[in-house]
């Protein structure tokens, strides 16, 4: 349910008690639809009805808070008010909680398909009782959808009354995730290797290596059998491969008037993959099957831990970059791809934060500014000082992770947070050949999703080196 700001609302009562006094007197709903129904501390079977008496306040708390909380649900003449310990509450409008219903006449308990249209639902629709059995709130319902008739009932958990769904896209996705931001000690102190074996099996070792992958977005594989078939065999443990015009698997070593800077042998700075495209790939997997050649190390950086710098030593720099859009291009004969993207890719929240989902960063593949012509002196000169300080930011020693990568050895990484690069290397004696694959964003989400339903407690460890900043949902 989306919590929403407290709203005066016209109600048919003049006043209402508070808490306390509503367990030590008869309360009466006659006059309208304001009700209120004491939670956790009501006997199971409480139901909101003409005239109600309140439970005892030695009652035991029916609910998985700890001992000593309660929550309250009262029917306002627009909306459900539930109300918890601390006086912390959320307001759902009714038309909103009447659409989060999920029972088996409105959702298909096969398919998980819903069988009603939202359009369907009354915008005048009221609440006409509600009944609170312990675990869960159930709700009947006047003005209704016209099929399924005053009998029906929509039930819902506690958790789903009190959980914001306003950003539901991304309710898994990033504010569960516990990111925790990184530099070049920490990853040095801590990078997560798991071998081939235990990787493409199911079990606690895999869903660890998710976990991690899910909080600092670089994973490494090692003991991989030497086969070029290998990185797509790990890619699509995480979900289906994307298939670009590279292919589903594509090849990086030196190859003769190469139409992408990966294809030779010169020092590639940071940059995230496809940024010329719609959907830019989530994850980009790197499997070494050759490296003996001199150099060609690979380095890592978390843009958005240095993103967290800026926000916190230099917010303006921050929201600059939160408005400048670069733009990307990649112009061949067979290929012509072309987008725009902010550096810094935030979600604009009703409380003024800006919290960020992407960094898009590539360098190498951006095309002219453009827009910027129209801009004056004083914003071009932010921008682009802006700009600076954020590359220099990232290339600064402290903040990149270096490791050359063996044979048998594959990189997972999450690719609009972790920019990549790779040093110059020498051919004439030795070979450097990685194989590399994509896996969306989506993809990699629903696996980890799936994931920790099956085993929440290996998702429920610490939540080290989050911030507000990249964290939009954090209660």
């Amino acid at each position: 349910m989306a919590r929403l700001l407290r709203a005066p609302f016209q109600l048919r009562r003049l006043v209402t008690p508070f808490p306390s006094l509503l367990y030590r007197r008869r309360y009466s709903t006659q006059v309208g639809p304001e009700s209120f129904v004491p939670g956790h501390n009501t006997p199971a079977t409480t139901t909101v009805t003409p005239e109600i008496d309140p439970p005892s306040r030695n009652q035991t708390p029916e609910s998985s808070k700890t001992a000593g909380e309660w929550t309250s649900f009262r029917m306002e003449e627009t909306a459900l008010r539930v109300t918890t310990t601390g006086s912390k509450f959320s307001v759902i409008r009714y038309p909103v909680l009447r659409d989060a219903c999920k029972c088996p006449q409105c959702v298909d308990v096969h398919s998980k398909q819903r069988n009603f249209r939202t359009s369907d639902i009354d915008p005048f629709i009221r609440a006409r009782e509600l009944k609170w059995d312990g675990e869960s709130l159930q709700v009947t319902w006047d003005n209704d959808i016209p099929d399924l008739g005053r009998d029906h009932v929509s039930t819902f958990t506690l958790d789903q009354l009190l959980t914001p769904s306003e950003h539901h896209r991304r309710v898994d996705g990033f504010s569960n995730r516990g990111r925790q931001l990184w530099g070049k000690e920490r990853m040095q102190a801590q990078q997560h290797w798991i071998t081939f074996e235990e990787y493409m099996q199911d079990g606690k070792p895999f869903a660890r290596a998710m976990r991690e992958l899910a909080r600092v977005g670089l994973l490494f594989v090692k003991d991989i059998p030497d086969s070029r078939e290998m990185v797509e065999k790990i890619g699509q443990r995480m979900g289906p491969i994307r298939n670009t015009f590279y292919g589903s698997s594509w090849d990086v070593r030196k190859v003769p008037e190469a139409k992408n800077v990966a294809y030779t042998s010169q020092f590639l700075g940071f940059h995230m993959d496809l940024m010329y495209m719609n959907e830019p790939p989530g994850f980009q997997l790197l499997h070494c099957l050759r490296n003996s050649c001199e150099g060609g190390e690979s380095l890592f950086a978390d843009t958005f831990k240095v993103a967290n710098d800026m926000f916190t030593s230099s917010r303006t720099e921050y929201e600059t970059l939160a408005e400048t859009w670069l733009n990307y291009e990649y112009l061949h004969k067979d290929h012509a791809y072309s987008n725009s993207w902010p550096v810094f890719e935030t979600q604009k929240l009703r409380h003024g934060k800006r919290p960020i989902v992407h960094v898009n960063y590539s360098p190498p593949f951006q095309a002219p500014l453009g827009y910027l012509k129209r801009k004056s002196p004083g914003e071009i000169k932010a921008k682009l000082a802006a700009l600076k300080s954020f590359a220099h930011r990232l290339e600064e020693e402290k903040n990149i992770f270096e490791l050359k990568l063996k044979p048998g050895e594959c990189v997972i990484f999450e690719n609009r947070r972790i920019v990549h690069a790779r040093r110059q290397f020498n051919t004439a004696e030795g070979e450097r050949w990685l194989a590399g694959t994509y896996v969306d964003e989506d993809a990699v989400i629903s696996r980890w999703r799936t994931l920790r339903a099956q085993d929440p407690t290996t998702w429920k460890t610490g939540d080290l080196g989050s911030s507000e900043l990249e964290d939009p949902n954090k209660q």
